[in-house]
């Protein structure tokens, strides 16, 4: 068996890329916990318990130190990632894509075989955040941040695999050519595949709704961000033993972006439970809980407890792609 993991940011074509390597021959696992971004649901949820393990998630992934996997704080999650693994049955190529992965893959690699590949797929931060902000409604602070914890780790994790870096953009450019190319590197690697020229691989020039200028330029874009923008533009090619760029650190005001956004999640999560607790007192217990509130506002902010439900949600949940 060989494993094939797809690494990458939220939103920079990972998607893409995995449902044309399903198509020419790699396994996904399951159908039935195969979600409509070709994500494994068992995986996923791994991986969110492992960020959750350092106080974080896939949109505020918190400090993992040196050697985070081998910590004892991570050992509940090994059972369920050794079932998740086994559901796959031992295919010919394992395919495994989430951008999750990126942040968790030295956990994942005593899972995935002696000698897993990496495929590093990174889009323009500013399309990135375009997209974020459709999807999400984040700044480019926030997704400027996420974009380089997430490409820093895949780069820094895929140390020694071998590896494919390229562009979003390059992909759906030169979808024939690219794939032909990438094929053939992972045949010479033992990975049989189908003809790239003779399958329809769902790949299409309208799948990039976002465009950028080739350049990273944006006013707020930190130097850090910058440079591993030009890192990975750098690194584009085909690696045998991937060396990761020499300095990946992230800004201060990357760090402190993220960790705002994590508070931002803490604090929802506990209006959640407010008003979850709210709904379940029982009529007279109510009618109770409003007599502690001023009788100019019992009625009005009983309305604010019951029908607002866009400014205070369900827990964020992790939206796949």
């Amino acid at each position: 068996m060989t494993s094939i993991v797809i690494l990458g940011m939220h939103r920079s074509g990972t998607s893409a890329i995995t449902r044309a390597l399903n198509l020419l021959g790699g396994e996904l696992g399951p159908s039935e916990d195969v979600g409509q971004y070709w994500e494994r649901s068992a995986m996923r949820s791994q991986c969110d318990l492992l960020l959750e393990k350092f106080d974080g998630a896939w949109d505020c992934p918190g400090v993992m130190p040196l050697g985070w996997e081998d910590s004892e704080s991570v050992q509940v999650v090994r059972a369920g990632a050794a079932s998740a693994i086994s559901e796959y049955r031992d295919p010919a190529v394992l395919l495994w894509k989430d951008p999750r992965a990126s942040l968790t893959l030295p956990f994942w690699r005593e899972y995935l075989g002696p000698d897993p590949i990496a495929i590093i797929v990174y889009r323009h931060p500013e399309e990135v955040w375009a997209s974020l902000d459709t999807r999400n409604g984040f700044g480019p602070g926030l997704s400027f941040a996420l974009w380089e914890r997430y490409n820093s780790d895949a780069l820094r994790y895929a140390a020694g695999l071998r590896t494919v870096v390229f562009s979003y953009s390059e992909l759906v450019k030169q979808q024939s050519e690219f794939m032909t190319q990438l094929a053939a590197t992972l045949g010479g690697w033992g990975v049989s595949l189908k003809d790239p020229a003779t399958t329809d691989m769902e790949l299409r020039a309208d799948q990039q709704h976002h465009h950028a200028a080739d350049h990273f330029s944006h006013p707020i874009a930190t130097p850090s961000q910058q440079a591993l923008f030009a890192a990975l533009e750098a690194t584009r090619g085909v690696h045998e033993s991937f060396s990761p760029p020499a300095t990946m650190e992230a800004s201060p005001l990357s760090l402190e972006l993220i960790d705002m956004r994590r508070q931002l999640r803490k604090s929802r999560r506990e209006l959640w439970r407010a008003r979850s607790d709210y709904r379940s007192l029982a009529g007279s217990r109510r009618k109770l809980f409003s007599l502690i509130m001023h009788p100019a506002r019992t009625s009005s902010d009983e309305k604010f407890m019951e029908n607002d439900g866009n400014a205070i949600d369900a827990p964020p949940r992790s939206q796949a792609i």
